[in-house]
């Protein structure tokens, strides 16, 4: 099974993410805490606990009403799942932000704005208060992926590859973007789990070492419907 991180990466990797991709990557992730130094810190810029827990429920309410317009039952989640899930996303965006900049590559701003038209029945059905927080979450991935597939095309082209397939193009530039940022000074909170080439690996969701049967099952990625279900309800979406 791969990890959390890699299970967001690959499935936010999508060409053209739906609603229901973000909302799924929830259910693999598990982490959450305080940071003297914010959530995230990468170079220069700072992402607060604030920023995360905003990202996070904007998460949880995507997660919610994917379901429920799919006539599915109401998901349990653990509100660290959402809090994980959002500090990848979050981290993916501002990597591939910074590498464009560095790389004098923008994104397509027409092709932001048809993303958002095409997923804007999905957004609208999100609680209003989550909305705003969703749409940054949204437009911050696929700008980032813009820049990741421009830098990946042109690198693969140099080295003769003139019709590279969707996936060797994103590997290839997510391979860029993650050389590129080996310099970069890259702090995560680590509640959140430890962070190495790109993904955070979620850790057991504290700096303690957990002892019981349910701390310990608790740790896992996915603990299970059950586990998560017995939490109180202000540790779930």
């Amino acid at each position: 099974m791969m990890d959390g991180g890699e299970a967001v990466s690959r499935a936010l990797r999508a060409k053209k993410v739906k609603l229901s991709l973000v909302a799924a990557s929830l259910v693999v992730l598990a982490g959450c805490g305080v940071h003297p130094g914010g959530a995230i810190v990468a170079g220069d810029t700072t992402i607060s606990d604030e920023e995360v827990d905003d990202a996070a429920a904007a998460l949880c309410a995507s997660t919610v009403t994917s379901a429920e317009a799919q006539g599915q039952p109401r998901p349990v989640l653990a509100s660290r799942g959402a809090r994980q899930a959002a500090v990848q996303l979050m981290l993916d965006s501002e990597l591939s932000r910074q590498f464009g900049e560095a790389q004098g590559i923008e994104p397509d701003e027409q092709e932001i704005s048809a993303a958002l038209a095409q997923n804007a029945a999905g957004i609208r059905a999100i609680p209003a208060a989550q909305r705003d927080d969703f749409r940054d979450l949204f437009t911050g991935f696929q700008e980032g992926q813009q820049i990741i597939d421009a830098a990946g095309r042109a690198s693969l082209e140099q080295q003769g590859n003139q019709e590279p397939t969707d996936e060797e193009v994103t590997t290839e530039g997510v391979r860029l973007r993650n050389e590129w940022a080996a310099d970069l000074d890259i702090e995560i909170d680590p509640r959140y789990g430890t962070y190495a080439d790109g993904t955070i690996t979620p850790t057991s969701g504290s700096l303690s070492i957990p002892v019981s049967e349910r701390a310990a099952q608790g740790a896992n990625a996915e603990p299970g419907t059950a586990w998560t279900a017995a939490l109180p309800a202000s540790q779930r979406c």
